[in-house]
């Protein structure tokens, strides 16, 4: 076991010790609960960070080329974005599904097969794989915790509407901050998305000469971004707000899912090594 494995099931158990604390929160009366949880999850971040940069000085290079490095840093940014918002918007109730998620990911990732080598392809080796993967990554971690947010949503609204009152229900956020909280974060993911496809291109048209080739994972990140596309226009242009542009959220992380795990299973595409 290398460094940056030791520090990745550190961080693993961490992000469980804090998944309790946050549920904690939610079913017993003492609200410092969440707080402390909170900097709990900030001092397992700052190992989980230190995990990626032991692997990034192994391997010479950003760890983010396969699948399992990709599955560490987008757990990593998870949490990131999480604690980045959490305070602002008081949605300590959300902590319990961030931290599982993060470690379902690092769980994951520990089983997938890791780079055997530091070198990487030149077509891997460019700058703009390096932004274009980092911007992605950061995108699908802002889509996932939108998701979560519209998810709750639901779950709050139908709660309200059965009269179905009970503590962890009265400790989510109201149904206008969890609204609010989604449309800020698909703010985040949109343009970092949107950036990905740009630098994404570019490195094609260094790689392999041509901007678009309609490469099974170029195809999906242009349908999410039409459905992100789609959610904004609704919010901003359309003034809708509430349970249909929440649903669209739903429609679009099943599109990140596609992108970022579903056209992989199929063997072929220029994104086939990234596995």
């Amino acid at each position: 076991m290398n460094p940056s494995d030791v520090l990745f099931v550190i961080t693993a158990v961490l992000y469980s010790a804090v998944c309790v604390l946050y549920l904690w929160s939610l079913t017993g009366s003492k609200l410092q609960t969440g707080r402390f949880a909170s900097g709990a999850a900030t001092v397992a971040l700052a190992i989980h960070t230190a995990g990626i940069a032991a692997l990034g000085v192994v391997l010479r290079r950003p760890p983010i080329a396969n699948l399992f490095e990709s599955l560490v840093f987008l757990a990593w940014a998870l949490v990131l974005i999480y604690l980045l918002i959490a305070r602002r918007f008081r949605v300590a109730a959300l902590g319990p599904f961030v931290m599982s998620l993060s470690v379902c990911m690092i769980v994951v990732a520990s089983a997938l097969p890791k780079s055997p080598s530091p070198s990487l392809v030149s077509e891997l080796s460019s700058r703009w794989s390096i932004v274009h993967v980092a911007s992605c990554l950061i995108g699908y971690a802002s889509f996932t915790l939108a998701f979560v947010a519209a998810i709750s949503y639901m779950i709050h609204e139908r709660m309200l509407k059965a009269k179905r009152v009970n503590v962890s229900h009265m400790r989510l956020p109201a149904l206008s901050v969890l609204d609010s909280l989604a449309y800020k974060l698909v703010s985040i993911g949109f343009p970092m998305l949107t950036l990905g496809i740009i630098t994404g291109a570019l490195w094609a048209q260094s790689a392999w000469s041509s901007y678009w080739h309609w490469d099974p994972k170029e195809t999906w990140s242009f349908i999410t971004w039409l459905i992100y596309a789609t959610y904004l226009h609704v919010r901003i242009i359309k003034g809708r707000q509430g349970k249909w542009p929440n649903r669209l959220l739903v429609i679009g992380f099943i599109g990140v899912l596609v992108t970022f795990l579903g056209v992989n299973s199929l063997g072929y595409g220029l994104h086939r090594y990234n596995w």
